[in-house]
């Protein structure tokens, strides 16, 4: 004989203290999932900084974006940094979609984006598959990433065509904070 298990009649929860908790449960974990806005922006593209970083127009406010996952060539890697900003400008469509992820420590909104098209092109994706920037592997474990650097690397695309600094633009950073304070001294 079987039997089976019936939750006592005065033990049950009230409807209101599922919904209460129900709420409270999704409030925090929204709240703690370190993300500046949860929903996904239309936006348009006003100009591109550089191979990482855009300027976006979101509900009429001006957003300064992060590319999440990829670092680019910095500013003084030339001809690098010209060839993956020029690749970003290309690529990067008119009306954008933004998944917000993060804030960064200088203030920018750390973000995927998409083109806003039938397509939904992964721009972030796109500048590391064809070779205009390195994944960020400090910030980022989506494994798509790697596999599109993987293969940029193997067939010898933008950034892999020549060895250097310009392939890791974070220890190129990393080596000019440093020379920049032994120089001041």
């Amino acid at each position: 004989m079987t039997t089976t298990h019936r939750p006592r009649e005065g033990k049950r929860p009230s409807l209101a203290t599922l919904a209460v908790t129900l709420l409270l449960t999704w409030g925090w974990a929204t709240a703690s999932a370190g993300s500046p806005d949860t929903k996904t922006r239309h936006c348009r593209a006003l100009k591109v900084l550089d191979g990482d970083s855009v300027v976006l127009s979101c509900s009429g406010k001006r957003i300064e974006v992060r590319l999440h996952c990829i670092d680019a060539p910095e500013k003084d890697q030339r001809p690098w940094a010209n060839r993956s900003r020029s690749h970003l400008r290309r690529i990067l469509p008119d009306r954008i979609l933004m998944a917000p992820i993060e804030h960064d420590r200088f203030g920018r909104v750390v973000a995927d984006l998409y083109s806003d098209t039938s397509k939904r092109q992964f721009i972030n994706l796109e500048q590391v598959a064809s070779g205009n920037a390195a994944v960020y592997r400090r910030y980022c474990s989506d494994p798509q990433f790697q596999r599109a650097e993987r293969r940029a690397r193997e067939a010898g695309r933008g950034i892999w065509s020549t060895p250097g600094l310009h392939q890791t633009p974070w220890r190129f950073r990393h080596n000019n904070r440093r020379g920049a304070r032994s120089n001041a001294q």
